[in-house]
């Protein structure tokens, strides 16, 4: 398996087989959702009855620890840490607004960005350059 992507909060393993396994709440409605591990993926499966529409406002938490996954840096963005094949530790930061394609792979040394609305943004990372991804 590449990475490893983990709760920041209880450190619980987040992909225990080939999907990453998130708890979901958007209007009062919860469930559990798979996403693929593959940046720039962004196919969802849910739950029969478990409907997003566009801009939808998700709050995301750990399935585990019920933590609030929401960034403290900055609302709109969700966070979890992942550690790659090679040992590289980091933090991928995705939106919370269904619909909005914009994730952000940050380590040490750059950030990494996935999706049509994140290369609109060239959002610099607490001081970490932007590194465009061909």
């Amino acid at each position: 398996m590449g990475r490893v992507y983990t709760c920041g909060k209880c450190g619980a393993r987040l992909n225990p087989n080939v999907k990453i396994i998130l708890r979901a709440e958007v209007n009062g409605r919860r469930a559990l959702l798979l996403f693929s591990p593959q940046p720039g993926n962004y196919s969802v499966i849910a739950p029969e009855g478990f409907t997003l529409r566009r801009k939808d406002e998700v709050r995301f938490s750990c399935p585990v620890c019920s933590a609030d996954l929401t960034s403290a840096r900055d609302p709109g963005m969700a966070e979890i840490r992942f550690v790659g094949a090679d040992g590289r530790e980091g933090t991928v930061a995705f939106s919370r607004e269904h619909g909005r394609h914009a994730t952000y792979f940050i380590t040490e040394e750059k950030v990494r960005a996935y999706g049509e609305h994140a290369w609109k943004e060239q959002v610099n990372f607490w001081g970490v350059g932007f590194t465009p991804r061909p």
